[in-house]
């Protein structure tokens, strides 16, 4: 009896545990920017390196898709657990956000959340949340 009740509750963190497939779907994005850009997608789980180390990060190409400023993406195999995503279209290619000479980013960003900061970026607490498998999840970009 010992045993069913240990592979059952083994069972029941694995699944609990299981990474998640979310559909994000994004506005606000620079249309007349296109060409050769990027939607960088990270993923950061820890607040301690939120915006400096993130546990995963996505690529997607832009394309006419796109051309409305508007793009629908699925993010796969999400950690289980709160975490937090930020975004930005990276219009020249170089994978980072470029910024003006006041430390304002010159690309469309965004987080999850839609959160904002005040006077920079939002904290983490203000983007995390808890994915669940075939959410959707609306992000604006600045």
């Amino acid at each position: 009896m010992k045993q069913v009740l240990a592979t059952a509750l083994l069972a029941a963190t694995s699944l609990a545990s299981q990474a998640a497939d979310i559909t994000l779907e994004i506005e606000g994005l620079d249309a007349s920017r296109l060409q050769g850009a990027n939607l960088l997608v990270a993923v950061f789980t820890d607040p301690a390196t939120w915006l400096r180390q993130p546990q995963a990060a996505h690529r997607f190409p832009l394309n006419a898709d796109a051309a409305s400023g508007k793009l629908s993406v699925v993010i796969k195999d999400l950690p289980a657990g709160p975490l937090a995503l930020s975004l930005f279209q990276d219009v020249n290619a170089n994978g980072r956000v470029d910024m003006n000479a006041m430390g304002m980013p010159t690309e469309p960003y965004g987080f999850s959340n839609n959160a904002a900061g005040s006077f920079g970026p939002p904290k983490f607490e203000q983007a995390v949340l808890t994915p669940a498998a075939g959410q959707v999840l609306k992000v604006r970009m600045n």
